[in-house]
């Protein structure tokens, strides 16, 4: 725009009163309103920018379209295929090796006693509870502590020797009716069975026997 539209408005207003004829005043009035508002002063700098700057609604990248659950989804970590699981079976064995079964001290046929000899004295003179669980062996000094486990239902128990026998041949330990009841053999009788002599202060069978129970 030229320097004359630029000037003040008094200045302007004396030109066209002087340029002009009176007939041309309302265009030269129109023309004051045009230089006016030409001349208007600029607005401040943060309006401008307001103005210019693009709405952060119009701007912003458009959702993927992908709901809570399925972003959820995408960050999971991926699902074991069943045929990578491993077979159980094989873990416990593998657990059963690693425990290292016992050596057995004695294998052979067991019996039990009871009802009828209830009461009487034992060979290292306490009196015989048939419902403590206790043994008969031939050997074994009283008081030793054994592990005694069927080899058929695989379950043990923990007896004290305190008499001597079985009397009978081909037995290698009397169990109390307690103790009998333990490994299940109070119906049939008798029943092949491993023994494991415990060492001192030991109360319970070896962890890879219990393990290979279960």
């Amino acid at each position: 725009m030229s320097a004359l539209a630029c000037q003040p408005a008094a200045t302007a207003n004396v030109y066209l009163k002087f340029s002009l004829r009176r007939s041309a005043w309302p265009a030269a009035s129109a023309l004051l309103a045009t230089l006016l508002s030409a001349c208007a002063p600029l607005p401040p700098a943060t309006e401008a920018a307001a103005v210019s700057a693009p709405s952060a609604t119009s701007t912003a990248p458009r959702a993927s379209g992908r709901t809570g659950s399925e972003a959820l989804a995408r960050m999971a970590p991926p699902a074991l295929r069943p045929d990578r699981l491993g077979d159980p079976a094989k873990a416990v064995q593998q657990s059963l090796y690693d425990l290292e079964l016992p050596e057995v001290d004695e294998q052979g046929i067991a019996s039990w006693y009871g009802p009828g000899f209830h009461g009487r004295k034992t060979a290292n003179g306490e009196r015989f509870n048939q419902y403590e669980l206790t043994a008969a062996h031939p050997t074994y000094e009283f008081g030793t502590q054994l592990c005694v486990r069927s080899k058929s239902t695989g379950q043990a128990v923990v007896v004290r020797v305190n008499d001597r026998g079985p009397f009978a041949k081909n037995r290698v330990i009397d169990l109390s009716k307690a103790a009998a009841e333990e490994i299940g053999m109070l119906g049939k009788g008798v029943k092949t069975v491993e023994i494991y002599k415990l060492d001192d202060g030991q109360d319970s069978c070896p962890e890879a026997l219990l393990a290979a129970n279960n």
